[in-house]
């Protein structure tokens, strides 16, 4: 009777605890990773080409045409894109 409490309290830790931990150590390493030249895309859908990373602030290029730069934190980086999407 006990075994099957025990077997879902393991499952529900695995559940609601574990998942979320990895995809904030995921999450972590990405924006640690973050170089010059990399594309990404910001939590608010603002694609750029990371031109400078100054602890948590990263300074991004989003116009060519324009020069156009932004500064945006760190943990606003939500995706580091492949060229392969690139437009």
């Amino acid at each position: 009777m006990l075994f099957p409490i025990l077997l879902m309290a393991v499952f529900m830790y695995l559940l609601l605890f574990r998942g979320p931990r990895k995809q904030q150590q995921q999450q972590r390493q990405m924006m640690q990773s973050l170089k010059k030249n990399d594309r990404v895309r910001t939590i608010g859908g603002i694609f750029g080409t990371v031109v400078d990373v100054r602890g948590d602030e990263v300074v991004l290029k989003v116009d060519e045409a324009n020069n156009t730069k932004i500064r945006v934190s760190t943990s606003a980086i939500s995706k580091q894109l492949s060229d392969e999407g690139k437009e």
